[in-house]
């Protein structure tokens, strides 16, 4: 079941792991993919760590309305995972789970604008 129909299995997370909190997307296009959560990956842990993207939220200061493309990989290696979720110029934005498709990730997490300055920060429910 997508969305709140379905009964939560992981942890919420927010923002960039390492380092937390927003990212300022202020280079355009694949080539500068920024990395938006970073799969957690250590010694101890058994299994597969995968997650899903549960929140968007920030602000367009890109000057102009703009795309944001969220997938994984950077330059050529890029692939949406999600498609472009277009963005006001000026204004704050903020994609719940419900306006979200729900895409399990298996790999870092990454994104790019069209225009540059987009600050963004993702919320992920991380499972086991």
């Amino acid at each position: 079941m997508n969305g709140l129909m379905r009964a939560r299995s992981g942890v919420r997370l927010q923002g960039r792991v390492p380092g937390g909190g927003m990212v300022t997307m202020n280079l355009a296009g694949a080539v500068n993919a920024f990395t938006l959560f970073q799969l957690s990956n250590f010694a101890q842990m058994v299994g597969t760590a995968t997650f899903i993207l549960k929140r968007v939220k920030g602000i367009n200061n890109a000057l102009a309305d703009t795309e944001i493309h969220i997938g994984t990989g950077t330059g050529a290696g890029f692939v949406d995972s999600i498609p472009p979720l277009l963005t006001i110029n000026g204004m704050n934005f903020d994609f719940v789970e419900l306006d979200l498709p729900e895409v399990e990730w298996s790999v870092d997490m990454t994104g790019y604008t069209d225009i540059a300055t987009v600050i963004i920060q993702v919320e992920i429910e991380e499972l086991k």
